[in-house]
């Protein structure tokens, strides 16, 4: 299934190109709180799954507006965000490994990378990403992002995948450039945690129709403009991988976020400018439309 969050408070299903609201059906048979939020939905999820499904046959059906949907997780308890984490080694968007000069350091050093983007910074579909106020140059940044679906901790990677829910679409965006020195892996959580850096959506797509999570296509689009292209099979760490060593580092909640990494090095991406237009895709889940502007 693909599962959205609607304003002003409400939850649906995305069937046939349509949105079947659920929320309010569950609500009234004290399923869910009214009001109820994805993390709620997700944290009953597995009780949840049978009258979903007739939730979804019975539901009202309206069409999909995407200034209609929230970011389908609001406020997660933590948005995790890998570093570093595709092969690279290419210079052309034919090739699927990600363009730029590949890691030169160990996979263990990669994985403790990983950085922490404040869930203040989430914004949805149709939101713009705002320049801030002396933030040096601002680059968007195409990554699989995964929604945890249990608690979870101390997991091995052969179990990391029992805890996930589904996946989304995240920006990384990310601010460099002039003001920044030359502490950019140390400055990492600044740069990367102004409001609206973490633009995600358009919705959740659940992890049983993803029968792979490391062989999709991802594609980003700025004005029209191709502008990044790789596979999820060139990552360095795979979703399991990195659900698995980020559950050892803390727990990992419903709700929780995990960016799994740029394909592109810095060289190869291009700045964001008031007025871009931006399209991110990833094959099996949708698109994310948003606009730049700058802070007012």
């Amino acid at each position: 299934m693909q599962f959205a969050s609607v304003k002003p408070n409400n939850l649906a299903v995305i069937k046939n190109g349509s949105l079947v609201i659920i929320g309010d059906l569950l609500a009234k048979e004290n399923l869910l709180p009214e009001g109820a939020s994805m993390i709620d939905l997700i944290a009953r999820y597995e009780a949840l799954k049978g009258r979903i499904a007739k939730a979804v046959e019975s539901g009202p059906a309206v069409g999909i507006d995407p200034k209609k949907l929230k970011p389908p997780v609001g406020e997660p308890s933590k948005v995790w965000a890998a570093a570093t984490n595709y092969r690279r080694g290419s210079t052309g968007l034919e090739d699927a490994r990600g363009r730029g000069t590949a890691p030169g350091i160990s996979p263990e050093e990669i994985l403790e990378m990983a950085f922490l983007k404040p869930p203040s910074a989430i914004i949805g579909p149709e939101e713009a990403i705002v320049i801030p106020k002396g933030a040096g140059s601002v680059f968007p940044e195409l990554e699989l992002c995964v929604v945890i679906g249990k608690k979870c901790r101390d997991a091995s990677p052969e179990q990391a995948l029992d805890a996930v829910f589904g996946y989304t679409i995240m920006l990384d965006v990310t601010a460099r450039g002039a003001g920044w020195g030359k502490a950019l892996t140390t400055s990492r959580c600044v740069r990367k945690g102004f409001d609206t850096f973490a633009p995600i959506g358009p919705w959740i797509t659940t992890k049983d129709e993803i029968k792979n999570p490391q062989d999709l296509w991802m594609r980003l689009s700025v004005n029209g403009e191709l502008r990044q292209s790789a596979r999820t099979e060139a990552m360095i760490h795979g979703v399991a991988e990195l659900v698995g060593y980020l559950s050892r580092v803390c727990t990992l909640n419903p709700g929780d976020l995990i960016s799994t990494g740029n394909p592109d090095d810095p060289a190869f991406q291009m700045e964001l400018k008031p007025g871009d237009t931006l399209k991110a895709e990833i094959e099996g889940i949708g698109a994310l439309d948003l606009s730049v502007r700058k802070a007012k």
